[in-house]
């Protein structure tokens, strides 16, 4: 009887436990905690998030980064109610779920979901009007998230850009969903007193603790090993689709969620644009081909540079410049570590280009956070601390002669010094050369 009542529950998809069976790392008391903090910052005020929508296309559903980061939810059209005052937390869920969304994802109204996700009560989506209109009284705050959404593939920075150009285009002018949202709930509610909360969320984003910094590190590894792939495959003649595909193999079969953003596979003079992503050239003997990929694995990114050489042998010319770079990553990797600042690093940087001859082939630039987001949050401004994840992208390129040459790494800061995510693929020339002499796995 009681394997017929389990097999019921099921099948029904009320089971509590199902929830949970997606957060590899992860349990509900590590969002509990992270609402907690939220309401912490918040006072007696009340935040208000909106979870992703069902995209358009068919495509993978993925949450809002932040949106996941608070609740582990994987539902779309959900949102999320704190109430700083009373320490309680409601998630409103659309009472139709679309089938294409993963079976353990899908949130039925009541007292078990809310137990299965540590939040007070889970009520119909038709029920935020009522949810509201008790929380919000005249002389009230809310809070509400004004940065983009982050969905799939997505950083905070291209969103903006792109958000500016709809607004600033005279045919277009559309505006953003978190400002129409904003907009309702003043219209609806002008008796109070509407915040940002954004700067709350990515001062939280930007230290990662040690599950998060878990996530990575295995992130980091598969996409490492993924690029050892690509290295045995790379011959005269091949597309550099073809490369990108043996990195695809590995990334999926280790369980990738998404690509953490396009494939750029850049052979030759096509690296001089730093986001090509057309990968359909050959590539030809002689010239370098830059790879520029990594996976997303349960919505934690990494990020990953090597340049090689198609024939599987450097000449003493990009010998040269490879040195460069490397040696501006080697001696960045030894000053990383808590109260060093991005500054200092290009400090590091102006002294080995110069040492070398090539400060004037040099961007000026070190790199940027990772994490949620492959552009993740965070500013330069503030000194690196212990669970910053920072990506070092040491480049060098040379118009005159189109060649281009990057690598980059995911780095985390620890209590002393930093650790490598993304060591598992090799910089030094000669263990380039050797994984290209190897049998590639479509070989």
């Amino acid at each position: 009887m009681k394997r017929i009542v389990i097999f019921c529950l099921l099948l029904a998809g009320v089971l509590p436990l199902r929830a949970q069976d997606m957060w590899k790392y992860f349990t509900p008391e590590d969002f509990a905690r992270r609402r907690a903090a939220v309401m912490d910052s918040i006072g007696d005020g009340v935040a208000v998030f909106l979870g992703a929508e069902l995209p358009e296309a068919y495509v993978k559903f993925r949450q809002d980064n932040n949106f996941y980061y608070l609740s582990g939810v994987e539902t779309p059209d959900a949102v999320l109610v704190l109430d700083g005052r009373a320490r309680s937390t409601t998630l409103l869920v659309p009472d139709h779920t679309p089938g294409d969304i993963k079976q353990e994802a899908r949130i039925e109204v009541g007292e078990a979901a809310a137990a299965a996700y540590r939040v007070d009560r889970v009520l119909s989506k038709k029920n935020l009007t009522a949810t509201l209109d008790t929380l919000l009284p005249a002389g009230h705050t809310v809070y509400l998230y004004q940065g983009p959404e982050e969905t799939a593939e997505m950083s905070p920075d291209r969103s903006k850009q792109l958000r500016s150009k709809r607004k600033n285009d005279p045919w277009d002018g559309r505006i953003p969903r978190e400002t129409i949202f904003s907009n309702l709930i003043k219209d609806k509610y002008p008796d109070i007193i509407v915040k940002d909360i954004t700067p709350v969320l990515h001062a939280m984003r930007r230290v990662k603790d040690k599950k998060e910094i878990a996530v990575l590190r295995e992130c980091g590894k598969i996409g490492a090993l993924g690029f050892n792939e690509a290295m045995k495959v790379t011959r005269p003649g091949l597309y550099e689709y073809q490369m990108v595909a043996a990195c695809d193999f590995y990334y999926q079969y280790n369980g990738q969620q998404n690509p953490a953003y396009f494939a750029i596979a850049a052979s030759g003079e096509r690296g001089l644009d730093w986001h090509y992503n057309a990968n359909n050239h050959k590539m030809e003997s002689g010239d370098v081909v830059l790879l520029d990929y990594a996976p997303d694995l349960n919505y934690y990114c990494t990020d990953i540079t090597r340049t090689w050489p198609v024939n599987g042998k450097f000449t003493d010319d990009q010998l040269k410049m490879y040195a460069c770079i490397a040696e501006f990553r080697e001696k960045a990797i030894e000053a990383l570590k808590p109260g060093v600042t991005y500054e200092d690093l290009i400090a590091v940087g102006q002294e080995v280009y110069s040492k070398h001859g090539y400060d004037t082939l040099w961007p000026n630039y070190a790199g940027h956070f990772v994490g949620m987001a492959v552009h993740d949050v965070g500013s330069r401004k503030e000194p690196f601390g212990p669970g910053v994840v920072f990506n070092l992208e040491p480049i060098i390129e040379d118009k005159t002669k189109k060649i281009h040459f990057r690598l980059e790494d995911t780095i985390v800061i620890t209590e002393d010094g930093c650790e490598v995510l993304t060591g598992d693929t090799p910089v030094d020339p000669k263990e380039i050369e050797k994984l290209i002499a190897e049998k590639g796995i479509f070989e």
